[in-house]
């Protein structure tokens, strides 16, 4: 029995962009060249645009992983090379979901790279310092621009006291940054694997593994909760200190994944009600920014609301009704 096959995708090239725009600014974007031509490699190639975008996208994923970098950038070539075989090789030997497939291999590439830290004389908490440091040189000068510029503007500009504030504030996004650079690791693995899937599909002819579905049908296995549910133990009980922080980078991950999928609540529900022109997406776009806390917060609630209840298959029922 074969790898399972599906007809690839065409067209729709615009959202593709807006996602390398997006990825950019979330990781390096050469590094979706990893996975890309990982499922290349192991296509069954027609025609020459394969051929070249097979060419094009090794040489592109060699280049990025030869560059020289600090520790959290080689941590992530090698959680980004681990995951991208990973999930080469679920989407030859499974009929999983893309979200499934994509979160297994991420995790193992996470894993895998965990383990062979000590190997290599690092750690964790090593590659932790390494994140504030970096981030802190940054900040650092973001915040020496800021008072030059309020010493130009003189007392139309940022008091000492409000600089200061917002250099504490800098420390800290540094020091959260550090703590959390697993599970921000994990993310980036995903979303360089959604692009490349989206990317992969209009590129070949007979692409491997089950195609995801569209944004609004995104869901996943309901025993996520259960790492959730475990993980607020750990964080609420004081004698587990050692693994707090662990549980935290897991909570973190949870968050972001049901806060995906309420969203693709929303616009499951919106395409229902025929969705709407491009004024509305528009409007609809500066409503989150404006109210992004509560937007966030009541997309994650909806996430675990769909998770429980199933709202899309309810709302489903009632429209066919």
């Amino acid at each position: 029995m074969g790898p399972p096959r599906e007809a690839a995708a065409r067209g729709g090239w615009w959202r593709v962009i807006l996602g390398l725009v997006g990825f950019s600014t979330l990781a390096p974007l050469w590094s979706a060249a990893v996975p890309l031509a990982t499922l290349l490699l192991l296509t069954r190639r027609h025609g020459t645009r394969e051929l070249v975008a097979t060419g094009v996208a090794t040489w592109i994923g060699l280049w990025w992983l030869v560059q020289p970098g600090e520790l959290p950038d080689q941590v992530l070539r090698a959680v980004m090379v681990m995951a991208s075989a990973a999930f080469v090789m679920l989407s030859l030997r499974t009929r999983w979901s893309f979200t499934h497939r994509a979160l297994a291999a991420a995790l193992l590439g996470l894993l895998v790279t965990s383990l062979l830290l000590p190997a290599f004389g690092s750690s964790w908490p090593e590659i932790t310092w390494w994140v504030e440091f970096r981030q802190g040189i940054a900040f650092r000068g973001l915040l020496g621009m800021l008072s030059a510029v309020s010493g130009q503007l003189g007392q139309t500009g940022l008091s000492a006291a409000e600089l200061h504030q917002f250099e504490r504030r800098l420390a800290d996004t540094a020091r959260l940054m550090g703590w959390y650079t697993p599970s921000i690791m994990m993310l980036q693995v995903l979303a360089g694997l959604a692009l490349v899937t989206a990317i992969y599909r209009r590129l070949v002819a007979e692409p491997i593994g089950r195609l995801p579905a569209r944004f609004r049908q995104l869901r996943f296995s309901e025993h996520l909760g259960w790492a959730v549910v475990v993980s607020l133990a750990v964080v609420v009980l004081p004698r587990l200190a050692a693994v707090k922080l662990a549980a935290a980078n897991i909570l973190l991950l949870a968050a972001v994944l049901y806060g995906l999928r309420g969203a693709a609540v929303v616009a499951f529900g919106l395409h229902l009600l025929g969705g709407g022109g491009l004024v509305f997406w528009l409007l609809f776009g500066l409503v989150v920014l404006l109210m992004l806390p509560i937007v966030v917060g009541g997309a994650i609630l909806l996430g675990v609301l769909d998770a429980g209840m199933n709202l899309r298959r309810r709302w489903s029922k009632a429209a066919s009704r």
